[in-house]
C-alpha cells in the first residue's frame, strides 16, 4: 500500500482526512514506550468523547504509539481525574477535562481524592462551544434580547424562575454568573438534563435558561419552539452570527464550555514538551479546523504559556459562582 494512502486511512475520522507529518515530534524528543490513554470523564457519544477520539487518531502517527480513549464516567468527572492523578507519572495517561474537573469540583465537593490545582497542568485545548441563552415564546412573547430579558426579570416581584440541567451544573453556574453580573433576583428550577427542561420551556412552564448548543439549537430559528437571544462566548459564535454574545450587553461575560487535555504535573519537562508539541501540531492543522467546523465548535489558544493564566481565571470565576449559588455535591 502506498505510504500516503496508508496515512490517509490512519488519519480519517468523522469524514475528515489527516495526513500525518512525516517528522512526527522533534528528533530526539521523548516518545511513549506503549499506548497512551486519553481518559474521558463521560460516556461515549458526547462532544468530549468525539473530540478526544478525533485527537487520539491524529496523535498516534506522530508519537509512534496507539492513543486509546478510555471512558470513565461518574462522580462529576472525579473517577477519571483520580485514575489519571494516581497513574505512574510517565506520560502514558492523560485526562480529557472540562471546567467541572479543573475549575468547579474543588468548590463543589467537600473531599476530593485528587487536587485539580496541584495534580494537573494543561497541555492542549481541543475546542470550546458556547451555550445558548434561550427563552420560551409561550412565557415571554415580547422578549427578543438580553436587555429585554433583564428588564423583565427586574420588573418581576419575587424573582422570575429559570431552568438548568441540575444543581451545580455548568448551566446553573452560568446563570449564577449572569445573575450576579446583572444584579438580578431569580429562582432556580433544576432539571435532570436538557430533555425535560426543554420540554417545559416549549410548554411555557419555564421562561428561560442556558442550554447546550447541541440540544437547544434544533429548537431555535425561524418557526422554532424556542428563541435564542444570546450566546455565552466572549464574542459572537461564527456558526450563529445572528445571535449576540452576552458580553455585548454585559461586558466581560464569558461562560463557554471548553474541552482540554491535561497531564500530570509531576511529568518531566521533556515529556510535557513532546506531548504539547504533538497536540499543538494536530490542533493547529487545517484538518482539525475541519473537525471543529463539522461539530460547530471553536478553536482555543494553544501552549502552556497561554493556558496557565486561562486556567487561573477559570478557577477564580467558577469557584466564585459556586460560592454564590450555594450548590454542594455531597
Amino acid at each position: 500500500m502506498h505510504r500516503t494512502t496508508r496515512r490517509l486511512i490512519l488519519g480519517s475520522i468523522l469524514g475528515t482526512p489527516f495526513i500525518a507529518r512525516a517528522q512526527g515530534v522533534a528528533q530526539g524528543a521523548w516518545r511513549p514506550s506503549r499506548p497512551i490513554r486519553l481518559v474521558v470523564p463521560f460516556a461515549p457519544g458526547g462532544l468530549t468523547d468525539i473530540l478526544a477520539r478525533a485527537a487520539a487518531d491524529r496523535m498516534a502517527p506522530l508519537l509512534g504509539q496507539p492513543v486509546v480513549v478510555e471512558n470513565r464516567a461518574g462522580a462529576g468527572g472525579n473517577l477519571a481525574a483520580e485514575a489519571v492523578a494516581r497513574a505512574t507519572p510517565d506520560g502514558h495517561a492523560l485526562l480529557v477535562a472540562t471546567q467541572g474537573i479543573i475549575a468547579i469540583n474543588k468548590a463543589m465537593f467537600a473531599r476530593l481524592s485528587y487536587d485539580p490545582d496541584a495534580d494537573f497542568v494543561p497541555i492542549a485545548m481541543l475546542a470550546q462551544q458556547p451555550n445558548l441563552l434561550v427563552v420560551s415564546p409561550q412565557a415571554l412573547p415580547d422578549v427578543t434580547s438580553l436587555a429585554g430579558l433583564i428588564a423583565k426579570v427586574k420588573a418581576t416581584r419575587g424573582g422570575m424562575p429559570y431552568g438548568s440541567n441540575g444543581v451545580g451544573s455548568f448551566t446553573h453556574l452560568s446563570m449564577e454568573l449572569l445573575r450576579s453580573t446583572a444584579g438580578l433576583e431569580m429562582t432556580h428550577v433544576p432539571y435532570r438534563g436538557s430533555a425535560p427542561l426543554l420540554t417545559d420551556m416549549v410548554a411555557g412552564t419555564i421562561p428561560f435558561a442556558f442550554d447546550g448548543l447541541a440540544t437547544s439549537a434544533p429548537q431555535v430559528g425561524p418557526g422554532g419552539a424556542l428563541r435564542a437571544i444570546a450566546v455565552t462566548s466572549a464574542t459572537r459564535f461564527r456558526a450563529m452570527p445572528e445571535v449576540p454574545a452576552v458580553a455585548e450587553t454585559l461586558p466581560g461575560f464569558d461562560a463557554s464550555p471548553w474541552y482540554g487535555i491535561f497531564a500530570q504535573s509531576k511529568l518531566e519537562a521533556p515529556v510535557l514538551e513532546a506531548l504539547e508539541a504533538g497536540f499543538r501540531q494536530v490542533l493547529e492543522s487545517p484538518e482539525w479546523a475541519a473537525v471543529l467546523e463539522q461539530r460547530r465548535a471553536d478553536a482555543m489558544p494553544q501552549g502552556r504559556a497561554a493556558l496557565v493564566p486561562l486556567m487561573a481565571r477559570e478557577r477564580r470565576v467558577w469557584r466564585e459562582a459556586v460560592a454564590r449559588s450555594g450548590a454542594r455535591a455531597d
